[in-house]
């Protein structure tokens, strides 16, 4: 039975996670953004994997977390929506996808040899993998472990409300 205090930080995460990503991704779900809900949806997919695993090195706990949590005609992607990730991050490329939006019949089809994502289905995805993961994490040890790890950690595992200060022209 996890401590009143590990169910209190994992509370806190998950509030901070809705905020940014399950309430904030919608809105890029529209032509002006859907390239960058891809980002958030790989952006949000790494911060729980760091959760899940964080003593393996990044790619290998992302691959694994998407093996684990996102539904299941998902899982045999993780090399590929890994290479995703890294192809949107560091280069604006989807990879080894096409993607679109507002065009869910497309998703995870390769009609012309190139498996689709459209971003509505993606999210939904993340969304599924989220809620698993966190259903996890309170009914296992291990888990709660690996999570207080990584919050605890000093380069960035639990989230930091900050204040930007804009300078006054001199």
């Amino acid at each position: 039975m996890p401590t009143t205090t590990v169910l209190n930080d994992i509370d806190s995460y998950r509030q901070h996670f809705d905020t940014m990503f399950v309430g904030g991704i919608p809105r890029l779900l529209n032509d002006d953004g859907a390239f960058l809900s891809f980002v958030a949806v790989v952006t949000a997919t790494d911060a729980l994997a760091g959760l899940f695993a964080p003593s393996k090195g990044s790619g290998e706990r992302f691959r694994l977390f998407v093996e684990t949590f996102f539904p299941e005609d998902h899982r045999a992607l993780a090399a590929d929506i890994w290479q995703l990730r890294n192809s949107l991050i560091h280069s604006f490329n989807p990879g080894p996808f096409a993607l679109t939006q507002h065009c869910s019949r497309q998703h995870l089809q390769a009609p012309l040899g190139i498996v689709t994502l459209n971003a509505e289905d993606f999210y939904a995805a993340l969304l599924i993998a989220a809620r698993a993961y966190f259903d996890a994490l309170v009914r296992e040890p291990a888990l709660q472990a690996a999570f207080k790890l990584r919050v605890q950690a000093t380069d960035g595992g639990a989230p930091e409300t900050s204040v930007v200060v804009q300078h006054p022209r001199q």
